[in-house]
């Protein structure tokens, strides 16, 4: 008799060591964690945040910049270039736990101020070329997501005879404004660079820039010798031959 409920303690102590050992599994198993990627879309500075969380049912997004979200997976425009530390708390309803998830994204936002379109990501319009006809096109290239400006010169001329030009800025004398771009062309050779009127009698303020093989970002600060409200920006490269390739104009006028 003795031996037998001995037996049957052995065998309750076995079991309730597997249960308890079940239960353990089952804990760590719904281990509740946080965490995210994300994609960056099309639009400047949109953001998709992918929800990887495990075992969660509630989420609130922090982006790092005053704004908030309680979705699964949000989709955030920032409207502001800087670095954003964008955190992540998750929650199992169930047991009241939490977990935080935090990384850092790098936002880049083209503010074109007086030019519209100047990153070229939005087509053509409403550069011209040659001051009145629409630039084709096929003068636009996109590398790895970004869209610029290539022409290739293969006669050499007057500076103008091959324009790029951005009009319907208005502009007043004695104002300065600051000119920024990135160019860049498969030889060294130079164009004239400026803002100007947009016809007759053609009065502007122009520098000759230096242009080489490597990326160079330029900052031209230029005092308007005119007022007129269809002011124009002025890229001329008809002097010399080789490819010339232009991104990210910005005009501002300066205090």
């Amino acid at each position: 008799m003795n031996k037998s409920i001995k037996i049957v303690s052995l065998l309750f102590v076995f079991i309730s060591f597997l249960a308890c050992d079940s239960d353990d599994n089952t804990i760590e198993n719904n281990k509740l964690s946080a965490g995210y990627t994300f994609v960056r879309e099309a639009s400047p500075g949109m953001i998709t945040f992918i929800n990887t969380s495990e075992n969660a049912d509630s989420y609130e997004w922090n982006f790092g910049d005053g704004t908030t979200s309680m979705l699964k997976n949000p989709v955030k425009t920032f409207t502001q270039t800087g670095e954003y530390t964008v955190t992540l708390t998750s929650e199992n309803n169930q047991t009241g736990a939490t977990d935080t998830f935090s990384s850092t994204v790098s936002i880049f936002v083209f503010q074109g101020g007086l030019v519209t379109n100047g990153n070229f990501e939005s087509g053509t319009a409403p550069w011209t070329f040659g001051v009145v006809n629409a630039i084709a096109p096929s003068l636009l290239v996109t590398e790895n997501g970004n869209t610029y400006f290539s022409i290739n010169v293969a006669a050499a001329g007057n500076p103008f005879d091959v324009n790029l030009s951005h009009k319907g800025i208005t502009m007043t004398q004695g104002k300065t404004y600051r000119l920024t771009f990135d160019a860049w062309s498969d030889v060294n050779r130079t164009m004239v660079v400026g803002i100007g009127l947009s016809n007759d009698p053609w009065t502007n303020q122009v520098v000759t820039q230096n242009l080489t093989t490597a990326f160079q970002n330029f900052s031209i600060d230029l005092v308007a010798n005119f007022t007129n409200n269809n002011a124009r920006i002025i890229f001329d490269m008809g002097a010399a031959i080789g490819r010339v390739n232009i991104d990210n104009v910005t005009l501002n006028e300066l205090p």
